[in-house]
């Protein structure tokens, strides 16, 4: 076995993605996920796949495998809030906001409170804010005038701001 431990190079994989060195982040992930095969725990290899596949896809770009892999640790996974962040994020570099919007949705209901999750979602958020805001989105006014506005929008695409 090579030196340092798997947890040890998730550890460092985790710092190198919070200064911004995706590139190394994605190889001390790897080793990660190498030394834990090696000594076939096999308890952790879907948190560092997906931690991979997402600094992979920071990285170097996102690819079908990058999307295949974090798809996987996250079915199979399915509890994890952080699995489907890192889904989503995926989803997102790919410019697939709608299943990465269904990806942070899920992760939000296994921990409501989770802060990141809840910011993507915001952020990622498509839907124009209720025309008047006092009222809940599925208030008749709100519809009504929210259909109004979505027809009068211009040809860009760009919402109308309220």
């Amino acid at each position: 076995m090579r030196n340092g431990t798997a947890p040890q190079a998730f550890r460092d994989g985790l710092a190198a993605l919070e200064r911004g060195d995706s590139a190394t982040a994605a190889s001390r992930f790897r080793l990660a996920l190498s030394l834990e095969r090696e000594v076939c725990l096999g308890r952790r290899q879907l948190e560092y796949l997906s931690w991979f596949s997402l600094a992979t896809a920071m990285a170097h770009g996102v690819t079908a495998e990058c999307i295949r892999a974090c798809e996987t640790a996250a079915r199979r996974n399915q509890f994890d809030p952080e699995m489907q962040l890192n889904l989503g994020r995926v989803y997102l570099l790919a410019g697939r906001p709608t299943e990465a919007m269904a990806a942070f949705e899920r992760g939000l209901r296994l921990f409501p409170g989770h802060a990141l999750l809840r910011s993507l979602r915001a952020r990622s958020e498509r839907r124009a804010p209720p025309v008047i805001q006092r009222l809940s989105r599925a208030h008749p006014i709100n519809r009504l005038l929210g259909h109004v506005r979505h027809a009068l929008r211009p040809a860009t695409g760009r919402p109308i701001p309220p």
